[in-house]
């Protein structure tokens, strides 16, 4: 694993196959447009290394979505992850989460999104 980039709120990691952005504890200050330049540094590295897998570690995040923003990523991040190549994205989410083992294809996408409670399930999931 090798950190690639980040930035105040996330930080992208390379594990080879799968690329991760983790999310850190900041993004409780974090405005809608840093939730964008985010997910769209994630998208371009994506784009560089055309992984075969996705995962976002969202165990720390804490930012609130104004209005828009979820179709906005629907428009403009969703559809560079399938032009990447990716075959699956995966969340890690705090334990608790309600939706853990839920996959579904969401909007756009061309491939499955699963979410998590336990890392190595993620990691797993994402790479078979």
């Amino acid at each position: 694993m090798s950190e690639l980039v980040g930035n105040a709120w996330g930080v992208i990691f390379d594990h080879g196959d799968v690329l991760e952005l983790r999310w850190l504890p900041s993004t409780s200050t974090m405005t809608d447009g840093g939730f964008m330049a985010t997910l769209c540094l994630f998208a371009s590295e994506a784009e560089k290394r055309r992984p075969i897998g996705l995962l976002i570690d969202a165990v720390e995040f804490r930012h609130a979505f104004g209005p828009g923003v979820m179709e906005w990523r629907d428009a403009h991040i969703i559809p560079r992850y399938g032009a990447a190549g990716v075959r699956r994205f995966a969340f890690l989410m705090p334990a608790g989460f309600p939706k853990a083992g839920t996959e579904a294809v969401e909007g756009p996408a061309v491939f499955p999104t699963r979410w998590f409670v336990d890392r190595r399930e993620a990691f797993e999931w994402v790479r078979d």
